[in-house]
């Protein structure tokens, strides 16, 4: 389904298409120019799990898609709705958030499924959030690339996780939203008294945002309380559609 939705896209039969799984063997670049923006979209092979990808060609193949992740700003999470999310994808998601790339996800082939209706979008939308949680900040659109079916959102929404990708917030801002965070919800102390005190924080880069969080210990910050963070800056700034990359330093690292 790549193929054909990168044809749809361009607008050309740049890719081969063929209901022959594993015909796109190499990254395929295609430019292309859409209100005055331009865009450069890879196709690339599509990976099976990692238990049934034989060496050779085929491992090469998984190997260049991999590296076409670290070349790309967004990454386009293509899903079958007629084969529903494999673990495959959940692999691949997690790779694209540790690659630190914008992303979002695209469920092909929705004109095939039957008895469409909101409550099915919505029981898809929650399967992908339960399975592709390392991107849950990622948006989610249907599309047909064989007919055609809201295919131009796909620019939109590129468009969109680039611009987060690239945001950068004033550390004034920044520190307003942090010191309503811990207002609301202070940091949990250790069995022995012992509680983290958050100082001040700032951004010090984009592509993906990144953040530093000046504390006393970051050992006294658990992955609870730092995704309790996190969703605080989402809600407040947005950066939907991009990872956050959190670093906690203590304030003699500044």
């Amino acid at each position: 389904g790549k193929s054909s939705l990168l044809n749809r896209l361009t607008g050309s039969e740049r890719a081969i298409v063929s209901d022959v799984a594993g015909t796109t063997q190499d990254v395929i670049d295609q430019p292309v120019t859409r209100n005055q923006v331009d865009y450069m979209f890879l196709d690339t092979a599509g990976m099976r799990r990692q238990a049934k990808v034989g060496r050779g060609l085929e491992e090469m193949m998984v190997g260049r898609s991999l590296k076409a992740v670290k070349r790309a700003d967004v990454c386009l999470l293509v899903i079958d709705a007629t084969e529903g999310v494999s673990d495959q994808e959940g692999r691949l998601a997690q790779y694209i958030s540790d690659s630190g790339r914008a992303c979002v996800v695209v469920v092909n082939k929705w004109d095939a499924v039957r008895s469409k209706d909101d409550q099915l979008q919505r029981t898809w939308r929650e399967q992908l959030q339960s399975k592709l949680r390392t991107i849950g900040w990622a948006q989610q659109i249907f599309v047909s690339a064989k007919t055609g079916l809201k295919a131009a959102t796909v620019f939109s929404a590129v468009d969109a996780a680039a611009q987060a990708h690239r945001k950068r917030v004033s550390t004034s801002v920044m520190n307003e939203v942090l010191e309503d965070a811990v207002r609301w919800q202070r940091p949990p102390a250790t069995s022995s008294g012992r509680r983290g005190t958050i100082l001040y924080c700032a951004q010090v880069s984009t592509q993906p945002p990144t953040i530093v969080i000046f504390c006393n210990d970051p050992k006294l910050f658990g992955q609870s309380y730092r995704r309790y963070l996190e969703a605080q800056f989402r809600q407040a700034l947005g950066f939907a559609g991009t990872p956050i990359c959190f670093l906690f330093r203590t304030r003699r690292d500044r």
